[in-house]
């Protein structure tokens, strides 16, 4: 017998509390995908759920996604396809990937098809800042009048971290640039992705640096306009760790971002992501 959920949403625009007694009950992780159309993101609260499971939950809802090259080898969360977030990383790649969270942004932009979604387990709160927050495409979109949509819908945007490298460094060196570049070559996308579902997203965020067939200045201020016009308290949830807090949300719906903290504040998360099933084109 399928185990009933209960969603409560958070606010009009976005989010909901899951209220379960079983995420791997029979019926229960396809009902967590399905909602995540509907509330863009889902939040357990104080669950205390184990590594294990939290793999086990992610896997039942889709492909679990190859973390690549910002995973830490060789660990036990890795192992299980659970990345380690914190800001204690020695290699400079995995900083930067860290680093880069605090600014809005979409998972996966460097390929055609971005993850479905990412879920964020909270192994130890931070004692001061650190709040992930998240910002619902769709809803921003249907707030536009219909002749800027019009407007919109005939541009295609370029996605690189070199745009990223300019949040994080005033000054990148060709060396830094030519890393980015190999590490996450530039991608286009339509500005405007109708998604199967009958929603619509921006492509906008932190990686997207420019307007093709736009001068690039043009290109970054209008950029800039719908990224500042996005992330308005009203089209947005920012969540508040508590230890052991579950959150999952739909990648393709949403920019998301954590708010500064330090590494003194103990803030340690453990994700996992699932693949993504439709491309942008």
């Amino acid at each position: 017998m399928t185990a009933t959920v209960r969603f409560e949403p958070i606010t009009a625009a976005i989010g909901a509390r899951v209220h379960v007694d079983d995420v791997l009950a029979e019926g229960v992780p396809q009902q967590l995908l399905d909602a995540l159309e509907t509330y863009e993101v889902l939040v357990i609260p104080e669950c205390g759920m184990s590594d294990e499971t939290f793999a086990q939950m992610t896997a039942k809802m889709g492909e679990m996604h190859d973390l690549g090259v910002t995973a830490e080898q060789g660990t036990r969360q890795t192992d299980a396809g659970i990345y380690r977030i914190a800001l204690d990383k020695s290699n400079e790649q995995q900083r930067e990937f860290i680093r880069g969270n605090d600014f809005w942004h979409m998972d996966g932009t460097v390929y055609d098809t971005p993850g479905k979604a990412t879920l964020l387990k909270c192994e130890r709160a931070p004692a001061a800042g650190g709040d992930t927050g998240f910002a619902s495409l769709d809803a921003a979109w249907r707030a536009l009048p219909a002749e800027r949509q019009a407007y919109l819908e005939s541009l295609t945007v370029r996605h690189a971290f070199r745009a990223v490298g300019r949040k994080l460094y005033e000054a990148p060196t060709d060396d830094q640039i030519a890393r980015w570049d190999a590490f996450f070559p530039p991608r286009d996308h339509p500005l405007v992705w109708h998604r199967q579902s009958g929603k619509t997203s921006l492509m906008i965020g932190l990686t997207a640096y420019d307007i093709k067939g736009m001068p690039l200045e043009e290109g970054q201020a209008l950029l800039e306009e719908l990224y500042d016009y996005v992330t308005q308290d009203r089209f947005t949830y920012r969540h508040k760790w508590k230890t052991g807090d579950v959150v999952m949300f739909n990648n393709p719906g949403l920019l998301h971002r954590s708010f500064p903290y330090d590494e003194a504040s103990g803030r340690l998360m453990h994700r996992t992501t699932i693949a993504g099933t439709e491309a942008t084109v």
